[in-house]
């Protein structure tokens, strides 16, 4: 009986150590987060990354939304910034953790910088859709960014 009592003792202490991490790590599981969606001229635009949102700023993938809105847009590991530009006749230079930028060659106040993630630059949804011309509203019901702009024929 006495043999018995230590490995009694360690498969109850090896159990309630699994039961507690099991547990803790339940508590610890982040919130799942409704997938926010961006239509464009009413088709759902599809980015390489899901929507991100970070205190009520949803950024998504620099190039696919620049893209959509017929314009460009280049990293430069240089200066840490994107340069965002359409029709030769605009440019927007946004740097990384910085929230000041150059709009067409002057300087301006952005309210939120870039973001660099593995492989992308995401930048503030609203922010540049504005720029690059385009309407925005967001259906909260429905967790949709609905851009509309012109599109030349």
């Amino acid at each position: 009986m006495l043999r018995k009592m230590p490995a009694m003792l360690l498969t109850a202490a090896l159990l309630t150590g699994s039961v507690a991490a099991a547990a803790a790590s339940a508590q610890a599981a982040p919130v799942q987060q409704q997938k926010i969606k961006v239509v464009l001229n009413g088709k759902e635009l599809v980015f390489p990354q899901d929507v991100v949102t970070e205190n009520g700023v949803a950024y998504v993938n620099a190039s696919t939304l620049a893209i959509a809105l017929d314009g460009t847009a280049a990293w430069d590991s240089m200066t840490h910034s994107v340069l965002i530009a359409k029709n030769n006749k605009y440019a927007l230079r946004m740097y990384q953790n910085k929230t000041f930028a150059y709009k067409n060659g002057k300087e301006t106040n952005v309210p939120h910088p870039p973001r660099v993630t593995t492989g992308a630059v995401l930048v503030p949804l609203v922010f540049v859709a504005k720029e690059l011309g385009a309407t925005v509203s967001y259906d909260a019901k429905h967790l949709t960014y609905n851009l509309s702009i012109k599109t030349e024929k």
